[in-house]
């Protein structure tokens, strides 16, 4: 493969996708230079307006936090389980570790990744798109977690992984009535079906998980924060979390979507945001910021004890007119987080948020007490109702019970 990258947009699988501008590696820096088409510099366009705006020079990426890869392109490559099935594609494909460089991770991806930039020319480019079983799915991730990568088959490695997690996860697409599933991200969605984000719950962890994330997304949506839609699918005794991505819609369009930590060029991994900078991201990508949404996501992830609140768990999507909106909230589930904090702090708290820190949040970003409480009690509700809903779906009674334990301790504070 060449040292050279195109990159494309491409808002439908029907549409001839649109050259945006070439990356280049540059081996005795070890990071990546981008330059934007000259075509590009003129359309309506802004994909990285924070730290990649549009300029006719070559931008040379920061060495940090992306392994000297610019954080528009970073969302494209996965984390976790899924860097580890692209790892063993590449080794399959005749790289050795010590080769492989952040352009070799997105030729893998191709035209199959998050969102909709696409990357050419591709390694290891079959179209996979077979009828898989859920049991065999679910066998080959667990391998995966065992790092028994040899004995995964191409087409699993090829569909495995997302950029938003460390769980295991692989891109298909389902059947409306859940029977039949589609394995891959390939091209458009055939009829009656569709793309998904497939996810198991861990090995070694609890395996109540997915149930807990849809009874989450559930609540979260119906007290008034939009959420990524999500089913339960099981067959032969396995359970898997569909969660029917926003990225990708049934008719072929696709939605260029930026994680909040490659929007402004941070590791996620470590604490630095507050809830307040996501609305002055929002400010600063549109005309128009989602104050209200943020506030009321920000108290859905204190009541549901949602810790795990970092900055790839948030995201902003840009439609074909180049507006921007907060996406869907995705990720959210009970979880303790990093030594009992929340990764995103409220009104500079991590630890134990109470309604007092909420309000103050409210009134730095000059939003109406009124909606702000009626924020808190929205959340507040979500919270009462997360047992009932989780073992409803199939939670344990002893795991739901747990959590929800810890959810009405929370909600003493918010009271």
């Amino acid at each position: 493969m060449s040292s050279k990258l195109q990159v494309s947009l491409r808002f439908s699988e029907t549409t001839a996708p649109i050259l945006i501008g070439e990356c280049l590696w540059i081996p005795s820096e070890k990071r990546v230079a981008f330059e934007w088409h000259s075509s590009f510099l003129n359309s309506e366009y802004e994909l990285s307006p924070i730290t990649l705006p549009k300029k006719a020079l070559a931008s040379k990426a920061p060495f940090e936090p992306f392994e000297g890869l610019h954080g528009l392109f970073s969302d494209s490559i996965p984390d976790g389980f899924g860097l580890r099935l692209m790892n063993q594609g590449l080794v399959r494909y005749g790289l050795s570790p010590s080769e492989v460089n952040p352009l070799h991770r997105l030729a893998w991806v191709g035209q199959h990744g998050i969102g909709a930039l696409c990357y050419s020319p591709v390694i290891d480019n079959h179209d996979y798109r077979e009828l898989a079983q859920l049991s065999e799915i679910s066998h080959y991730a667990k391998l995966a977690q065992t790092e028994i990568l040899e004995d995964i088959p191409r087409s699993m490695i090829q569909s495995g992984g997302s950029a938003l997690g460390a769980r295991p996860k692989f891109w298909a697409q389902v059947s409306s009535d859940g029977k039949q599933m589609i394995l891959g991200d390939r091209g458009a969605t055939p009829q009656g079906f569709s793309p998904i984000l497939l996810k198991f719950a861990p090995r070694q962890g609890d395996q109540n998980e997915p149930f807990y994330e849809a009874a989450c997304l559930s609540l979260v949506s119906k007290y008034g924060v939009p959420a990524a839609r999500t089913q339960l699918i099981t067959q032969s005794d396995c359970v898997a979390l569909a969660v029917h991505r926003f990225d990708r819609l049934p008719t072929g369009r696709r939605i260029h979507m930026q994680s909040v930590a490659a929007l402004l060029q941070i590791n996620f991994r470590v604490p630095s945001l507050d809830y307040l900078d996501l609305v002055k991201l929002s400010a600063n990508l549109s005309s128009v910021p989602q104050t209200e949404l943020i506030f009321r996501l920000a108290c859905m992830n204190v009541a549901l004890c949602n810790r795990d609140d970092h900055a790839k768990n948030f995201a902003f999507c840009m439609d074909p007119s180049g507006v921007w909106q907060l996406s869907p909230a995705f990720d959210i589930s009970p979880n303790q987080g990093p030594n009992g904090w929340h990764t995103m702090t409220v009104a500079g708290e991590g630890q134990r948020i109470t309604k007092e820190h909420l309000l103050h949040f409210a009134k730095e970003i000059q939003l109406s007490e009124v909606i702000a409480k009626d924020a808190i009690d929205k959340a507040l509700a979500a919270s009462n109702e997360f047992e009932a809903c989780a073992i409803n779906l199939g939670a344990s009674k002893s795991g739901a019970k747990k959590w929800s334990t810890q959810l009405k301790k929370i909600a003493k504070d918010l009271k």
